[in-house]
């Protein structure tokens, strides 16, 4: 029972003094690691199928690295390494929806629902790179949404506006990408809105996760 506790606690302590930093890592792991991926990509987009000019920051969707075959027919060699990336990403946002609800003072019925839906979107993201990505997107749009609502319920009480801002900017984004993508309105500006909201995404996982961080501080410091 000792042991048990001492392993407990020694785990408490790893978790708040360094688990918070793992999306962080993941996230800059993942830009340079998909970033090595798509120079090996050969061209070719939904909205011009035979370019061969390689990957197009304005014309290729961030999964279209992953494609065996590129649009245009060519076998996509920048596939296995962008699968890589995809699945590290994928894995630091499973820990990010963990550490979410730890910006909240409270723990409760909505907290668990973030930690809950957020972590099942994520894992549901995994799988993106299979033939089922269509019907992943939607399934991980969905958990996500349930995952938000009890986070803006709470986020309603939250202090610290600039968080609160970036949180409503990211929603607003994600929604927009989601529904472009299922009504297919406006679907050739879709590969740059997506990375937009990437960047804004990614802006809002290092700030909540260095909130997070300091919090942990001041915790272990008043201990």
């Amino acid at each position: 029972m000792h042991l048990y506790i001492l392993v407990h606690q020694k785990m408490n302590k790893f978790s708040s003094k360094y688990f918070s930093y793992f999306p962080i890592f993941g996230l800059g792991l993942y830009v340079i690691i998909f970033t090595i991926a798509v120079l090996d990509y050969p061209g070719g987009s939904d909205n011009y199928p035979n370019a061969t000019t390689g990957y197009s920051f304005f014309h290729n969707f961030l999964c279209d690295a992953m494609n065996p075959i590129t649009q245009g027919g060519a076998l996509n060699e920048a596939r296995f390494m962008a699968v890589i990336s995809h699945l590290i990403l994928s894995l630091s946002m499973i820990s990010f929806f963990y550490i979410l609800p730890k910006i909240f003072d409270v723990k409760n019925k909505n907290t668990k629902l973030i930690t809950v839906f957020g972590m099942a979107s994520m894992i549901a993201l995994m799988f993106m790179y299979t033939e089922y990505h269509d019907l992943i997107v939607t399934i991980t749009g969905v958990l996500g949404a349930i995952a938000l609502i009890p986070f803006f319920i709470e986020l309603r009480s939250f202090k610290n506006k600039g968080l609160k801002r970036i949180a409503y900017l990211c929603y607003t984004l994600s929604i927009i990408v989601f529904l472009i993508f299922e009504t297919k309105i406006g679907i050739y500006y879709l590969p740059i809105i997506q990375k937009i909201t990437f960047f804004a995404d990614s802006y809002w996982v290092i700030w909540s996760c260095l909130f997070v961080i300091k919090k942990n501080k001041a915790t272990l410091n008043i201990a």
